[in-house]
């Protein structure tokens, strides 16, 4: 069998997470080796989400400040973890950092493997690209164009990427904002992102309640700028004053680095009636299952993960565009695709609210949606390329 590491930054609740414990899940078990490096010990992911057999590996304190903006010590003071963050600064920016994660890797890792696959942008490239193993794949999760995670630090990661055998990335636009800063068009391909039906509707089976209102809107996600929960909340804000949101609520399902700040936009805007924020959740399925309607307001969304398996359990979604919007939505049928802004959310979510038998309609076209396939296609892609 083939020795496969998988590496990552965290174990967080988001995309990465969900889509490699799907991806792992779902591979053949008979023909790799799996186990997973996660840098950062944070979060409650991966961690019983996958076969027991699946070996994981974390990484040592020196990781402990990897996705610790600097923003973060001007609230919370932390010598120790300050000081961590400013030497992984400088050893990023001088290029450095290669040199010191050698050290780390022989420290970490106890075996050598066929193929490593950095699984998350930024950190997991470098860490994967100054090893010795063979057969080198990485994932692309972020649009770089709006949410580069390696802007500040080019110079370093310029030449990282030609260490890489394969470049897989999950839409036509992320590989294309990628290569106008790092080239390598030849090495990417595209895929979707895998989604295990079977276990999200298993999930969603028993729906909780949202709340004793008429219709629930809901949106699951990281509580960070990119997902525009700031702006969800002013589109709410809006619509409640046009007296269209008296018999609705709208639940967010998540934690990040806005959940101070969005709670309190929330009862800046007086909504706390109407809109629950109820951090992470266990089986956010069971949240969305209960829903009649999915919203979307992300900045920038390279796949939308959350969106598909929303469909999958027969919630329609009224989402801004995004490079992930028209490969996922069927404009109209199962969903609804408006401009990128707060205006254009608000203007479909009015025209939804004064034309409710739409809901209908479209949660009716929803229940037929079917991504089995779709999985049992990228399945074979990655197979192909780990086992290549």
């Amino acid at each position: 069998m083939k020795k496969v590491l998988f590496v990552v930054t965290d174990r967080k609740m988001g995309g990465v997470s969900v889509v490699l414990e799907d991806i792992i899940n779902n591979l053949p078990k008979n023909k790799y080796q799996i186990d997973i490096l996660i840098l950062n010990n944070e979060g409650n992911r991966i961690v019983g989400k996958i076969d027991k057999s699946i070996n994981i590996i974390y990484g040592d304190s020196f990781f402990r400040a990897l996705d610790i903006p600097l923003s973060y010590f001007k609230k919370h003071f932390n010598l120790p973890l300050l000081i961590n963050k400013l030497h992984l600064i400088f050893l990023l920016k001088t290029g450095l950092i290669k040199k010191k994660l050698l050290k780390e890797r022989k420290k970490i890792l106890s075996k050598k493997y066929d193929v490593e696959v950095a699984f998350k942008d930024g950190f997991p490239a470098i860490f994967t690209a100054v090893g010795d193993t063979p057969k080198k794949i990485h994932f692309l999760h972020s649009t770089y164009k709006e949410n580069d995670p390696t802007r500040r630090y080019r110079k370093t990661f310029h030449h990282i990427y030609d260490k890489f055998n394969n470049i897989v990335a999950v839409s036509n636009e992320t590989v294309e904002a990628f290569n106008e800063y790092y080239g390598n068009a030849e090495k990417c391909v595209v895929i979707k992102n895998i989604i295990d039906v079977k276990k999200v509707k298993l999930m969603g089976k028993n729906p909780k309640k949202l709340s004793n209102k008429k219709i629930n809107f809901i949106s699951v996600g990281r509580l960070a700028k990119a997902k525009g929960y700031d702006r969800l909340l002013e589109v709410i804000y809006r619509i409640k004053k046009d007296n269209l949101f008296n018999d609705c609520f709208l639940t967010i399902v998540g934690d990040g680095p806005e959940k101070e700040s969005l709670n309190k936009l929330k009862n800046n805007l007086g909504l706390e009636s109407c809109v629950n924020l109820v951090g992470n959740q266990a089986n956010p399925y069971a949240f969305m299952s209960a829903a009649d309607l999915y919203i979307s307001s992300a900045r920038v969304e390279p796949f939308g993960l959350v969106m598909v398996e929303s469909l999958i359990l027969g919630v329609p979604v009224l989402a801004v565009e995004t490079s992930a919007t028209s490969v996922i939505i069927d404009n109209g049928k199962n969903g609804i695709i408006t401009d990128n802004s707060i205006t254009g959310l608000y203007n479909s979510l009015k025209e939804i609210l004064q034309n409710r038998d739409m809901i209908n309609k479209l949660k009716n076209n929803a229940k037929t949606y079917d991504y089995q396939k779709i999985n049992d296609e990228t399945i074979k892609i990655i197979d192909n390329i780990l086992s290549k």
